[in-house]
């Protein structure tokens, strides 16, 4: 279980801290910016990514809760399947975050880059802060809350 959860917590790492960090350095140079004020529709645009981004993190949350339950009473051979689709789920989820900032990018250019590169390192920070580590699954395993 804990070489699976290796695994799939690197995979996690490449898709959500390691990539964003190339695109932090290098994203400028290969996505022109937009030339969009960020105001009126681009604002409206940036706000409704922001919402997105909170209901990927609230549905990795319920998700978590709800594989938390259930996990014990997952077969020991099944937990490892499990545990790694779930840590690519939640991977995956994050790195929408991403994409958000990069779309930012090339709508409201050089004026919205603080906020593009605000979505692009959110994808690190919710990694870090909603994918469980190995001690939260072998406790679930042991059915413990």
């Amino acid at each position: 279980m804990h070489s699976a959860y290796r695994w799939a917590y690197l995979a996690g790492l490449a898709i959500c801290v390691i990539w964003p960090l190339m695109l932090q350095l290098v994203f400028t140079n290969f996505i022109a910016p937009g030339q969009n004020p960020p105001d009126g529709v681009v604002k409206q645009l940036g706000y409704t990514f922001t919402g997105l981004v909170l209901l990927c993190a609230a549905f990795v949350t319920w998700r978590w809760g709800k594989v938390r339950v259930e996990f014990r009473g997952i077969g020991t051979m099944d937990r490892p399947r499990v545990m790694v689709r779930e840590i690519l789920l939640y991977s995956a989820l994050f790195e929408v975050s991403c994409f958000f900032g990069l779309a930012y990018w090339a709508l409201a250019g050089i004026e919205g880059m603080r906020f593009a590169r605000s979505f692009i390192v959110l994808t690190s920070i919710m990694f870090f802060c909603f994918v469980p580590r190995f001690d939260a699954w072998r406790r679930a395993a042991e059915g413990e809350a």
